[in-house]
């Protein structure tokens, strides 16, 4: 498959699987230093979706889609999901970087992460009352963030941002799901979404960022790379 840079200026396609694909994707995906704000990853169809076909986002995505994401994950040290998210899909531990889980209730059911040896690897952060429904429910290794919470009873995000950092991941990406990237996007703490467009139309009922309405951001287009199937890969800073 065959990456296409366009923007900031045309550039020779990435073809993957040959030797310096996943370098000249990094370079392409790389934050300068002391960029504000955490990074968005997320992919929808061209009418919004989150989900696909199936249900989740798996049938949005492809190989440059995974390849992208790789890229991505490469250079942050953690990956930021909602507990819900991580119910819904899964997540296996990024090879890279930690897994953290942002909880309000501690309920994880059946989510899977994979094989964790080291509970380092995977940070579980939500308020202190979420703490024991945590450790029944996720039996993997891991490490709970007791996390203040905010009038509403939610645990706050500046400071779950603050703890994934004083853990020793200060590079975040947060996959979603929508409700927590608008969240985030919502609390100021957003400085670039990367967002993947699947060249299809669902009609999925899960917008990619809520369906709340929220004050008009203005976005700078940093890069953009186009796939031989049709796939847009957008990397937008925010003011």
């Amino acid at each position: 498959m065959i990456l296409t840079p366009v923007h900031p200026e045309p550039a020779e396609p990435i073809r993957l699987g040959e030797p310096d694909a996943r370098d000249r994707l990094r370079e392409r995906y790389r934050r300068a230093p002391g960029a504000h704000g955490i990074r968005v990853n997320l992919i929808a169809s061209v009418d919004g979706s989150a989900r696909g076909d199936d249900g989740t986002s798996e049938s949005l995505s492809n190989r440059a889609d995974r390849a992208v994401l790789g890229a991505i994950r490469a250079e942050s040290d953690a990956v930021l999901v909602g507990a819900a998210s991580l119910r819904a899909e899964g997540y296996l531990l990024p090879r890279t970087a930690r897994l953290a889980v942002l909880t309000a209730s501690g309920e994880f059911g059946s989510a899977q992460v994979g094989e964790v040896t080291d509970p380092e690897k995977l940070l579980v952060l939500g308020p202190e009352a979420a703490r024991a429904r945590t450790d029944a429910t996720l039996t993997t290794p891991h490490r709970f963030i007791a996390l203040p919470t905010g009038a509403n009873g939610l645990a706050e995000l500046p400071a779950a941002i603050e703890a994934i950092a004083a853990a020793g991941a200060p590079a975040i990406v947060c996959e979603g799901g929508p409700s927590l990237a608008a969240a985030l996007l919502d609390a100021g703490l957003v400085g670039e979404l990367c967002l993947s467009t699947s060249p299809r139309l669902v009609g999925g009922s899960l917008p990619v960022l809520g369906d709340r309405r929220r004050p008009a951001v203005p976005l700078e287009l940093a890069g953009l790379l186009l796939d031989d199937a049709g796939g847009l890969y957008a990397r937008w800073l925010l003011s």
